[in-house]
């Protein structure tokens, strides 16, 4: 049954449609876009950069975390859901929330989102473009990230990640 399903998902994968994969009646994603945000954030930390009128330093790379990553994909999922673009939840829930709810001890964190997009490239692009964007990706401070995208019913691409360090 799994073989067939996994069958399936390449097939409409291969036509244009999103790759996704049901196990236990949950939604599971191919992460490789998500990661590639991720990747590309990472670029752009390696070098200095204003943000702004503040000066960045080169910053370490982020770590991929999974729940951070569950974070993000549930907040991508609400906004692409019930259209709308905001660090708040439909159900009024922050960043903070959303990240306690996966179990990640946070002592800090941030949250950029966005929607248009068409690719990660786009959306770090926007993101390093906007000076409060810019500062979240460029604080060394954070330790670890997490991304996720998902796309509406009109085909609009709503774009989170969520920047973190843990509690020790």
């Amino acid at each position: 049954m799994r073989l067939m399903l996994l069958m399936l998902c390449l097939l409409l994968s291969l036509s244009g449609c999103s790759s996704i994969v049901y196990e236990s009646g949950l939604k599971k994603r191919d992460n490789a876009m998500e990661r590639r945000i991720v990747e590309l954030i990472n670029e752009a930390r390696a070098k200095a950069r204003k943000c702004g009128s503040k000066y960045y330093k080169p910053a370490k790379p982020l770590v991929w975390n999974d729940m951070l990553g569950q974070a993000a994909l549930k907040h991508s999922l609400d906004m692409a859901q019930n259209g709308f673009l905001s660090h708040k939840g439909s159900d009024n829930s922050s960043p903070g929330d959303r990240i306690t709810k996966t179990g990640y001890r946070w002592l800090i964190y941030g949250e950029d989102v966005g929607q248009g997009y068409r690719t990660p490239e786009e959306a770090v692009d926007g993101w390093l473009k906007s000076e409060i964007h810019c500062k979240n990706i460029m604080n060394p401070e954070f330790r670890e990230a997490g991304s996720a995208y998902a796309k509406s019913s009109s085909l609009r691409i709503y774009w989170t990640i969520v920047f973190g360090t843990q509690r020790q």
